[in-house]
This record gives structure tokens, C-alpha cells and sequence, in this order.
């Protein structure tokens, strides 16, 4: 049987035994509903508590301001579907890098009349001078992303939040909510929260070694209400009940994560200077700077992505031709790039190799390896 080599970490990581261990534990135990009232129930509530209250240590935040959600794109959702509430229509000015669960609420934005600015970001970077150019005393929100899903890029989240904050104070201080999806983020690259100023940050835990379908969103903003109604659960914001297991799998991911960032992000970055050196002879698309050591997009200017990723598939390498919450849809990866003002021949094909804490140096040598026989048997 052909051995796999997973490079598609940005999509999903694989669940670490201390996650899957916490997981099978806590699903065996903790039999209750955390809302029911019987000692079964007080007891799934103490470790929702508990989980709650270790993920605001990690992210140093008030456990007050995590709600538990089924992941980023439920959290993202969360902060765009509140400005549904508002009587006016307001302005709203988002990023076009963002990833699908923000950028997809363009269209219902602008069929309820909302007015929209989509930033584009030159060589993958957004530029606060462009964000204060398209503020107006009508914005009333602004979502930019942390760490750019494709191609790994850093934006400077704290120096665009004060630009908004400036712009704030100029015009009389009405608020406007600062949305970061931070998906890529924890667990991967030093952030403070509270030192990047936002109001609210999406997060998922399979992109930290936990596991899928759970996650959290960061909101000190008491202005934003869900859409979604239901029992009450999570201060009425994320109704339905918890998923206890995969909530204590997440905390104990990103606390092992957390503990292991140092050391995780040397090892990675090793990895990917190495992926850097030996891939010179294609065109390397992530910069060499503010970027996550997690993701390197590059082109191969021969073939299209989708093809070069089924290749290498063929060839027992997982790659991706970009986002995986967009491959579903044509052309959603050249898009981000296009927005990178990155030439049409490089996005076509462009493929995004990410890696993990589980990347090893001997799985990389062998990716190089392939990448070099089928570039040169179609060059």
C-alpha cells in the first residue's frame, strides 16, 4: 500500500493522541447535557466551564468572551449575520483574501443594499492606507483576516485596527467592529488579542491538532446578537447544545499546541526554508517575510494547479490547489492570488504545500524529490 504524505495542513491537521485521548474520555464520562440541572448535567457544565476557562488562558482573554461554536466559519457567520439586526444599511469593508466563510456574505450583503469596499492586497498584504481611504462615517464593520489561508501572509492586524480607531475618534466616536478570522493563527504563530485591539477573532480547532467540527469565537463587542435562537446556551449566542467532547479536545489541542509553539514553529520553519531552497527553480509565491512558516504557495508556471496537485496525489502526496473550503468552487484560490495582484499564469498554477508539527524533514526531501521529476517530465 502506497504511503501517504500529508502537505495540506492549512484545510485540517491531523488530531494529536493527547486530543483524541481527551476526546474518547470525556464523550465516555460526561454522559450529561450541560444544561440539565441533575448532578449529570452539573458535571458536563463544570468541564464546559473548565475548557472555557483554559482557552481564555491561552488567548490570556476573560473566559466572558469565548462562545463555543462549531467552528471559524460559524463564528465568522456570527459577527456578519448580527449586522442583519441594523435598521440602516450599513458599510462594510472586508479584504478580497478572505477566506470563503467571510467572503461568500458579499453577495447577501449586497442584495440587502449594504455597501460594500473589498481591499485588495498587493503581493499579499493589505495596506492601511487603502483601509483609510475606504472608511466612512457609515462603516460600521471591518473584517481582515490574520494569517492569510493561501499564501500564509501576516497582515499587521494592530496597525490596521488603529487606523480604525483613529478614524473612530476623528468622526465622533460611533463604533465600528473589528473581525479577524484568526483561523491559521493559533497554535502557529505569537498573538496577543488584546494587543491587537480587535472586538472579535474566529478560530478552529482542527487547524490546532483538535478536531473537526468545533471551535470558538473571541467578542467583547455587546452590540453583536446571533441570528440563530434556541435554548440560551452560550449566553444566547451559539444556541444548541455543547459538543462537550470535541470542546475539551480543543482546549487540550490548543494547550499542547500553546506549550509547544516555539519549538514546533523552529522545527516548521526549518522545513520550510528547506522546501524554499530546493524549490528555487519554480516560482515561489509566499514571501519571505511576515508569513507563516506553516504555508509556502508556489507555482510551477508548466501545468494547472489541479493537475500537478492529482499527480502528486497519484504519487502518494496530499497538496492542495488552494483553499479547501474553495475547491469546491472554480477558480476561488486564483482569486485571492489575482487580489495579490499575482500574474493569471502563476495562479493557474499555483499549489499550496502546508505543513505541521507532524511534517518530517524525510516526507519534504521526498515531496522535493517529486516535484522535481514531474517538472521535468513536462517542462
Amino acid at each position: 500500500m502506497q504511503k501517504i504524505r500529508y502537505f495540506d495542513s492549512a484545510a485540517t491537521t491531523i488530531m494529536s493522541q493527547t486530543a483524541l485521548n481527551v476526546y474518547e474520555e470525556t464523550a465516555k464520562t460526561y454522559i450529561g447535557n450541560p444544561s440539565s440541572l441533575h448532578t449529570a448535567g452539573i458535571e458536563a457544565k463544570a468541564l464546559l466551564d473548565q475548557s472555557r476557562s483554559q482557552m481564555a488562558e491561552i488567548l490570556h482573554v476573560d473566559p466572558k468572551t469565548l462562545t463555543f461554536t462549531s467552528g471559524a466559519t460559524e463564528a465568522n457567520a456570527i459577527v456578519c449575520n448580527s449586522l442583519l439586526w441594523k435598521l440602516q444599511k450599513p458599510h462594510v469593508i472586508l479584504s478580497n483574501i478572505e477566506h470563503s466563510s467571510i467572503k461568500e456574505y458579499v453577495r447577501l450583503m449586497k442584495h440587502l443594499g449594504w455597501k460594500i469596499t473589498l481591499l485588495n492586497a498587493p503581493d499579499g498584504f493589505i495596506s492601511a492606507q487603502d483601509l483609510a481611504k475606504a472608511l466612512t462615517k457609515q462603516t460600521r464593520l471591518v473584517s481582515l483576516m490574520l494569517v492569510n489561508n493561501v499564501v500564509g501572509t501576516i497582515q499587521d492586524i494592530k496597525s490596521l485596527v488603529q487606523v480604525v480607531r483613529s478614524f473612530e475618534t476623528e468622526n465622533g466616536g460611533r463604533k465600528i467592529h473589528f473581525h479577524t478570522d484568526a483561523t491559521q493563527a493559533l497554535g502557529k504563530i505569537p498573538f496577543s488579542l488584546e494587543d491587537l485591539g480587535v472586538d472579535s477573532a474566529a478560530f478552529s480547532a482542527h487547524k490546532f491538532h483538535g478536531p473537526k467540527g468545533v471551535g470558538v469565537l473571541y467578542n467583547t463587542d455587546p452590540s453583536v446578537e446571533s441570528l440563530s435562537r434556541g435554548g440560551g446556551q452560550e449566553i444566547g449566542m451559539r444556541a444548541g447544545t455543547e459538543n462537550l467532547a470535541g470542546i475539551a479536545s480543543m482546549a487540550a489541542a490548543a494547550k499542547e499546541a500553546a506549550d509547544n509553539l516555539q519549538a514546533n514553529a523552529e522545527k516548521v520553519s526549518e522545513i520550510n526554508a528547506l522546501l524554499r531552497k530546493e524549490l528555487s527553480f519554480i516560482h515561489i509565491i509566499s514571501p519571505d517575510h511576515d508569513c507563516s512558516p506553516y504555508i509556502l504557495n508556489v507555482a510551477t508556471r508548466i501545468l494547472p494547479s489541479e493537475v500537478f496537485t492529482r499527480m502528486l496525489y497519484d504519487r502518494g502526496f496530499c497538496v492542495s490547489s488552494g483553499s479547501a473550503c474553495s475547491n469546491n468552487a472554480k477558480q476561488k484560490g486564483e482569486g485571492v492570488l489575482e487580489a495579490m495582484q499575482i500574474s493569471p499564469e502563476l495562479g493557474r498554477t499555483s499549489i499550496r504545500i502546508s505543513l505541521s508539527s507532524d511534517t518530517s524533514k524525510e516526507d519534504a526531501l521526498a515531496l522535493i524529490q517529486a516535484i522535481k521529476t514531474l517538472y521535468q517530465e513536462h517542462v
